[in-house]
């Protein structure tokens, strides 16, 4: 027999479209054996108060604000989520009865390649990429996206009959609705199935030989090691967006700063996006910075010069496009970990050329 290990608590979304106006969440203690999955849990759960979900064990699910199917260990999300978990359905804004969802919007979107699927490799996307599907940011902001499921069928096609490439990519790169709108899916799915950087990164690629699309690959961030700190942060609340993870969430703790959590820092800015709209990076950035304000953060870290031309040098637009007032200052990595070495040369550390003043160093 195998032994019980340490109780879950669980926050469960509840909602029924039919009689509350909103959600609402109800906890529950759940002990749990190494071999079960989450949809053993969410079993467990109905048997002490009945809810509804997906009777499918490979169904989809989010946990903490990562998206994964149900038949993941529950080990495994408890090492790397902790014991503390929050289950939603993997659409807020579709969700019709506790975790179950109205799917009509992915059906309706595999349609966009009915002339190029036969009917069994229709039946077999029908929930094959539903999960990459629902956990993409730009749903959010752009419903009438085409989807990362297009984005996995259209690199299936194409590998599958060369022929018919420029029709599908002329398929994939709508103004509107197509792939530059893309958001990283990175950190936002709890296991990578199917690589959806790098298919996406290989049909843009191809897409430049069409459309003349000069896309830049990013510099990866060096990684911070051995920190050393002669000026410090106390009294400062600090947040950060698509930082070094933990690792840099402690050098702020060694500053003697507060770490300000934000829900948001993981979301990916789209920066391929400006190609073609202007505002899309904005709302996201938006999004980011109205919580770090909110949350009454002094200043925001970001990753590099790329994220600072947004989040910095455009954010009296940001402000116009969620027409609120922001104010808030915002620098780099590179930057902080200067000043953490004591330096206060305002050219130096290249404050002077910021939109937004950053005025701790006065």
């Amino acid at each position: 027999m195998t032994n019980n290990l340490d109780a879950l608590e669980i926050k469960l979304f509840r909602f029924n479209h039919s009689m509350d106006y909103l959600p609402y969440y109800r906890t529950y203690n759940i002990e749990y054996h190494t071999e079960d999955c989450i949809y053993d849990i969410l079993n467990k759960i109905n048997k002490i108060e009945k809810f509804s979900y997906d009777e499918k064990e490979n169904c989809d699910i989010n946990i903490n604000s990562y998206f994964m199917p149900a038949t993941t260990l529950v080990v495994d999300v408890v090492k790397n989520l902790g014991g503390e978990l929050t289950i939603d359905p993997i659409s807020l804004y579709r969700a019709t009865n506790d975790l179950v969802i109205n799917t009509k919007d992915y059906e309706e979107k595999l349609a966009l390649f009915d002339e190029y699927l036969t009917p069994e490799q229709k039946e077999s996307f029908q929930n094959k990429y539903k999960l990459e599907y629902y956990a993409s940011h730009t749903m959010i902001i752009n419903k009438d996206y085409i989807g990362d499921h297009s984005l996995l069928i259209a690199d299936e096609i194409i590998s599958n009959n060369a022929d018919v490439e420029k029709k599908i990519l002329d398929i994939i790169t709508h103004k509107e609705t197509g792939i530059l709108y893309h958001t990283s899916l990175t950190k936002r799915i709890f296991q990578n199935r199917y690589d959806v950087e790098d298919v996406y990164a290989r049909l843009v690629n191809k897409i430049d030989k069409y459309k003349n699309i000069k896309i830049e690959q990013k510099a990866k961030s060096k990684i911070v090691e051995d920190i050393k700190i002669s000026q410090y942060f106390k009294g400062f609340n600090i947040a950060m967006h698509n930082a070094q993870g933990c690792i840099f969430r402690k050098v702020i703790q060694q500053s003697r700063a507060t770490y300000i959590h934000l829900d948001s820092r993981r979301a990916d800015l789209a920066l391929n996006s400006q190609l073609i709209n202007k505002e899309f990076s904005l709302k996201i950035a938006g999004e980011i910075l109205l919580e770090a304000k909110d949350k009454n953060a002094d200043f925001l870290i970001v990753s590099d010069n790329d994220a600072l031309s947004i989040f910095d040098a455009k954010q009296k637009k940001i402000e116009t496009v969620v027409n609120r007032d922001i104010n808030l200052p915002v620098i780099t990595e590179a930057q902080f970990l200067m000043l953490l070495d004591g330096q206060k040369d305002v050219k130096k550390l290249g404050f002077d050329t910021h939109k937004i003043k950053v005025s701790f160093l006065d």
